[in-house]
Formats: structure tokens, sequence, C-alpha cells
């Protein structure tokens, strides 16, 4: 288990890089992260270079890595969506179990406050079944707020075409 160090963290926040394009398509590609993203679909290499460069020049997004000595072990993004600031983690699929996701969120909300000053609300947006986030989450400090119920009504092709 990867644990935080009483001196010092032995995880690090730092800013995202152009290099770390890779290591978010391939986490977010491998079908363990996958199952737990609200939409959950493969992507193309190039609909993740179009997001990755977009994301990183968008001023209301905050992207950072989590690094535990050279391995790159998540990121979190944090993006302005007006009322409120969402948050979304990432782990490397090969440090899952590990113990590292509560304290990537809790490091990475530390900074992203220190650094952006938020007035805002900091919301997560988690599946009811990702047992996994959901504890990492309240480890980390959040708190449950409310549930969000969504109606998913299926619209025929009649409908479509009025």
């Amino acid at each position: 288990m990867i644990v935080e160090s009483k001196g010092c963290e032995a995880i690090e926040i730092r800013e995202i890089q152009d290099d770390d394009i890779n290591d978010l398509f391939n986490w977010r590609n491998h079908p363990d992260v996958r199952k737990n993203f609200f939409n959950s679909d493969l992507i193309s290499w190039d609909e993740h270079e179009k997001w990755f460069k977009a994301k990183i020049k968008d001023p209301y997004t905050s992207i950072y890595i989590a690094c535990f000595g050279k391995d790159k072990v998540g990121s979190i993004r944090f993006e302005d969506k007006g009322d409120a600031v969402k948050v979304s983690v990432m782990l490397n699929p090969d440090f899952f179990g590990k113990g590292v996701g509560s304290s990537v969120i809790r490091l990475g909300t530390e900074r992203f406050i220190k650094e952006k000053n938020p007035y805002k609300p900091i919301h997560a947006e988690i599946k009811r079944d990702n047992i996994a986030s959901l504890k990492a989450f309240q480890k980390a400090g959040f708190e449950e707020s409310h549930l969000i119920f969504v109606y998913k009504r299926v619209v025929n092709s009649q409908e479509r075409r009025n």
C-alpha cells in the first residue's frame, strides 16, 4: 500500500504537461477505468488529442498529475461549471487498490484551492456503484450532499425528426 509519510507527502501533485497525453489516453481507455465513467465508450486518439489540447488551454480547467517517485499514479481535473467547480479523478490502473485515490483527491484539491482560491463549491459526480471512488472522496474530506436522479427517456426516430 502506498501511503503518505508523516514528514512529507509520498505522492506529489504537479501541473499537467504535454507529454502526459499518452498516459491519460491509455488510462481512459482501460476497461476498469472506462466502466466508472458516465460515458464509458472507447475514445479514439483523435478525439482524445482534440480534448487534451483544448483542456490544457482552457482557463476554466486545471489538470494535475499525481506522481509517486517516477510513477504517474493518476490525474485530477477541476472545471469551473458556473455555479460550482466539478472535480474528476482518474487513477492509473496499475495503482488500483493501493490506497492512493484519497491522497490524489485531497492533495489535488488542496493545491487547486491554494492556486485558484475558488469561491464556489467543489462537486464530484460519482456513479453509485463506484464504491472505491465514493470511499476515496469521503476519506479525502468530501461529504455527500444530495442525490441526482436522471430520467432516461428513449426518443424514437419519428420524434427526432420533429
